[in-house]
């Protein structure tokens, strides 16, 4: 199995529906490459992290055949490139995709909504400033269904992405709709202006964001789209149906979800004028280093709508692998622009070659401030441990069980048999912790592991202060150096096909991460 067969069934293997020969492969595959044991962890993070916010949101049951069609009409190894902090942007990316307007609005869900609200007006102020520079076009393209307008508000398009803002108006007064971009849209023109003869499965509609919008019935959002092949030209964008978001009843920011998955049929049709604006880019060489890790950044590429910083790293140790690195901000000029945390639509992409992790960050766009030099700050790196430890899972003894760790308990205190076996494991938070997240796996007699974790825990800041995950998913940049730490896990462990059922008997714990905090800037000349 090569990385790319692997890649596209990393999702199957962790929702454990991978025949028995399909499985095996894959493990063999994983146990050999660094990298896709990387991309194995960073996609197990962003379904814990979701999952983690189950108590909050109605996750619908198809939820992770969505994440992998999504994936699948994704571009190539776009998703590899997130880290832990932009992991936590492709939650708020997906989460705005799937759940805003579909969220149950509890108690806990205002700073959310606030938070979302101030995004929204965001990308109003940006378009405009696109309209006034002459970089996007304002638009009011409509087409009416069955009661139901759509409307194409504007369009900006470089050599990275295309953003298409839309508003869905439902005249009958019942429902709000979306866009739903990988069921009832179709790019009539794909082929001819995308070059994707060779891929039936390909589209290019990459990503979807949900704008907030204070009126009812009327939905608004942008979609992201793969730049086309040609530097003008038209989009041919038709619906055949919307999804449907939510009930209204008179208070737009306290919507019920349908959860159903329902959808509203119609035809809408439009023609949207593309005119792409070249990016600037400028191509560098400049080296630093991380404890001991070298860095190379590579390439600066100022496009309209994004700045991607492109660069590469060589691990070192492999002992205390170095996964990734966030970036606290660009500053040019005085002015600090930030990580699009996976909302800026384009996500970067990564690979790994000859030792070498290759990866895109994304920044607010600095195109308008036309940068001769810039200063990149790194804020933290986050590290894997190879710390292995296993340990024996006593059937014949009453639960709870617990295990020491670096100095903290590790406790399995439920579970409960079946297909799948449910289990409930905790880890004890004490102030002294050595490490923040595990990277383990349960067995059983056979050598078997477990799937389907959902993992809660705190985010603890420079001065020690707790903060529940599911609080501050969404903001951690409130926080001062704030840690991940995970306290409970909830897992669910099938049987081979899912026909039999199997019981762990232990726990292997492979190591753990840590996060290393940092101040430091790289000048970086563009003449």
């Amino acid at each position: 199995m090569n990385c790319h067969e692997s890649q596209e069934q990393l999702i199957d293997y962790l929702e454990g529906s991978l025949d028995e020969t399909s499985r095996k492969r894959i493990e063999d595959h994983l146990h050999k490459c660094i990298g896709c044991q990387v991309e194995m962890r960073e996609l197990q993070q962003v379904v814990a992290a979701l999952e983690s916010e189950g108590e909050r949101i109605q996750i619908p049951e198809d939820f992770m055949r969505n994440v992998r069609n999504k994936v699948a009409k994704s571009q190539e190894g776009r998703w590899k490139s997130y880290k832990q902090r932009a992991m936590i942007g492709l939650v708020a990316a997906l989460f705005l995709t799937v759940f805003v307007g579909t969220a149950v609005a509890t108690n806990g869900f205002t700073s959310v909504i606030e938070w979302w609200k101030d995004l929204s007006n965001k990308q109003d102020t940006q378009m405009q400033t696109f309209v006034q520079h002459g970089l996007g076009e304002k638009l009011n393209l409509a087409a009416e269904s069955n009661g139901v307008k759509v409307t194409i508000t504007g369009v900006v398009a470089d050599d990275i992405q295309t953003f298409i803002y839309y508003e869905i108006d439902d005249r009958n007064k019942e429902n709000k709709y979306m866009i739903n971009y990988t069921d009832g849209l179709k790019i009539a023109n794909q082929e001819r202006d995308w070059n994707s003869v060779d891929d039936p499965s390909y589209s290019p509609v990459t990503n979807h964001l949900s704008l907030y919008s204070g009126k009812d019935h009327v939905f608004k959002g942008r979609l992201g789209v793969a730049p086309m092949s040609v530097n003008t030209g038209t989009i041919q964008l038709e619906l055949s149906k919307l999804e449907i978001v939510t009930n209204t009843s008179g208070d737009t920011s306290r919507s019920v979800p349908t959860g159903k998955g329902e959808f509203f049929k119609g035809e809408w049709h439009f023609d949207i004028p593309v005119k792409k604006h070249p990016s600037i880019v400028h191509n560098i060489h400049v080296e630093t280093e991380i404890d001991g890790n070298p860095i190379i950044f590579e390439k600066l590429t100022i496009a309209p709508t994004v700045t991607v910083l492109s660069y590469r790293y060589h691990n070192e140790n492999p002992n205390r692998r170095m996964e990734y690195f966030n970036f606290s901000s660009l500053e040019s000029k005085g002015k600090f622009v930030y990580d699009q945390q996976g909302l800026g639509g384009y996500g970067g992409t990564g690979r790994y070659e000859a030792g070498w992790n290759s990866a895109e960050e994304t920044f607010e766009s600095l195109y308008y401030e036309k940068p001769t030099d810039i200063k990149i700050h790194i804020g933290s790196a986050a590290f894997s441990v190879n710390k292995p430890a296993k340990f024996a899972i006593d059937r014949s003894k009453a639960l709870p069980q617990s295990f020491e760790y670096l100095g903290s308990k590790i406790t399995i205190e439920q579970m409960e048999v079946g297909n799948p076996t449910k289990i409930v494991m905790t880890e004890e938070l004490n102030p002294k912790r050595a490490y923040e997240m595990l990277d383990y796996h349960l067995y059983d007699k056979d050598g078997h592991g477990g799937n389907g974790i959902r993992t809660d825990g705190y985010f603890i800041d420079k001065k020690g202060d707790k903060y529940k995950l599911s609080d501050y998913l969404l903001r951690q940049n409130e926080l001062d150096h704030p840690r991940m730490y995970s306290t409970e896990h909830h897992i669910e462990f099938s049987g081979e096909n899912n026909q039999e059922l199997n019981v762990p008997v232990g726990i292997e714990i492979e190591g753990y991460t840590v996060t290393s905090f940092y101040d430091k800037v790289v000048s970086i000349s563009l003449d």
